[in-house]
């Protein structure tokens, strides 16, 4: 408190902002913004902080132990305007404001600190902030203090903000069942209680939420837990709960998430399970949601059996749902056998699937295939949607032929009122002008109609101009 005093005294006289900032003893087993790519576990972002809990693709766990709070300060009344906990090891320009450095605080000063200003903050990010920043020190005194805040706090950013941190700190299985538990509670807090018992590394999770799981009735919270024990850490134990779910429950949307979790169990074993509810399962959202889980595991055997089903499902619902989360990976692969898949499919509504799934796909690759349909498809339909899915792809190799079909002397003028629709749709300097030509010189009046209207939409002054000209000839 004396540095920070200190730190006030010199920036009293500035008119700018300032940050007062110091370092503290940090939990480990978590990490703050580390420099990885890739990232097993979960992260919490909260402002400019992103938390993580988990391991590498290696199985090493991340953890930052160089990290401090700052808080940023008016030179006048001292108030505090925005707290962050920045890992020092990454370089920052700090909004462009002086940092005053308090070297380090002790546990008992810097907890203290941060509960005065949770217990203070209006119910605003500011107090979320604080709660974070407490829960990272490395202390036994943190589970009690978050405790605190939930059982008497009247800030619900702080309560929940206090239950998701409890689980991250472990220990506290019995507590956070508790608030699973109470019918009087809020059942938000009662969700994110049973979301934070699934994210936490104790031992004891998945038996905890299997006893709520036979326990609790309410079917919302019911299907919570469900979910929650899909992110525990990818065990034997939680797997064969899932299984169990999807093949017991009685409750047909706990049965469909349990399904959406086994999508985090990678490998074949996984893949064989999906593939077997997918075959017995007669409801449609249940299916479709096994083939979101196939693409996740990331397995060979799921790989085939979803190009199988994009080619031969007799449910055209299902064949599209495949069609997409082929595509969702985005590999060369994927753009490959879409296209493949395209040109061999005789049903239209196929085709459109295949051209809008792919056209969510950045690449030449995909853009080259658009082009070719819009160009030269047999059917107008998939032509106009091609174009259409031009429009929505900002690269001047679209722009350029938009125009160019738009301003064809022998093209359809279906294909070229949806180019200049295509046209008006982006959002760029150049196509004002070019709609205005396009609306004063094109030979068809169907063609200038939609360009006028592509004009009229725009809102551009320039567009305004050039009404005015017309309307006083």
């Amino acid at each position: 408190m004396t540095r920070l005093e200190a730190a006030h005294t010199q920036a009293r006289n500035s008119s700018t902002p300032y940050w007062s900032a110091y370092a503290f003893d940090v939990r480990p087993g978590v990490a703050v913004d580390p420099a990885i790519r890739e990232f097993n576990g979960s992260i919490n972002t909260i402002g400019d902080t992103s938390v993580f809990v988990g391991t590498t693709v290696g199985g090493v766990t991340v953890e930052t132990r160089s990290l401090a709070v700052f808080l940023l300060r008016e030179p006048a009344n001292n108030q505090i305007t925005r707290m962050e906990v920045y890992n020092l090891e990454r370089k920052r320009e700090y909004s462009g404001y002086p940092v005053y450095w308090l070297s380090r605080a002790n546990n008992e000063e810097s907890l203290n600190y941060l509960r005065a200003i949770a217990a203070a903050a209006p119910l605003d990010i500011l107090s979320e902030r604080a709660v974070l920043a407490i829960a990272l020190h490395d202390d036994a005194r943190v589970g009690g203090m978050l405790k605190n805040f939930i059982t008497t706090s009247p800030n619900q950013r702080i309560r929940s903000s206090s239950v998701y941190w409890l689980g991250q700190v472990g220990g506290e299985q019995a507590f956070l069942a508790g608030i699973v538990r109470n019918e009087e509670e809020d059942k938000k807090l009662r969700r994110q209680a049973a979301h934070s018992i699934g994210a936490s590394r104790d031992q004891t999770s998945l038996a905890t939420l299997q006893d709520l799981y036979n326990t609790i009735k309410d079917l919302e919270i019911h299907r919570s837990i469900v979910q929650a024990a899909g992110n525990i850490q990818p065990s034997e134990t939680a797997f064969a709960f899932l299984q169990t779910v999807t093949k017991t429950d009685p409750d047909l949307e706990s049965r469909r998430v349990a399904v959406g979790q086994m999508g985090h169990f990678e490998g074949d074993r996984t893949a064989d399970e999906l593939i077997r509810i997918y075959q017995t399962e007669t409801n449609v959202d249940i299916r479709r949601t096994a083939l979101r889980s196939l693409a996740e595991t990331k397995s060979p055997k799921a790989q085939t059996r979803l190009w199988e089903l994009a080619r031969t499902e007799p449910n055209n619902d299902l064949r599209r749902a495949a069609i997409r989360v082929l595509a969702s990976s985005g590999r060369d692969a994927s753009v490959d056998g879409l296209i493949k898949l395209y040109d061999s499919e005789k049903v239209v509504d196929i085709r459109r699937s295949i051209l809008q799934s792919l056209s969510e796909i950045k690449g030449t690759r995909v853009e080259d295939k658009l082009f070719d349909v819009a160009r030269n498809d047999e059917t107008l339909e998939l032509r106009r949607q091609a174009i259409r899915l031009l429009g929505e792809r900002a690269t001047k190799r679209s722009l350029d032929f938009l125009s160019a079909t738009a301003q064809s002397p022998d093209g359809t003028a279906e294909v070229q009122v949806q180019a200049v629709r295509a046209i008006g749709e982006r959002h760029s300097e150049e196509i004002v002008p070019l709609l205005i030509k396009i609306a004063k010189t094109h030979p068809n009046q169907l063609v200038r109609k939609q360009a006028m209207r592509s004009l009229g939409e725009s809102g551009d002054p320039r567009a305004v101009e050039f009404f005015r000209e017309v309307l006083t000839k």
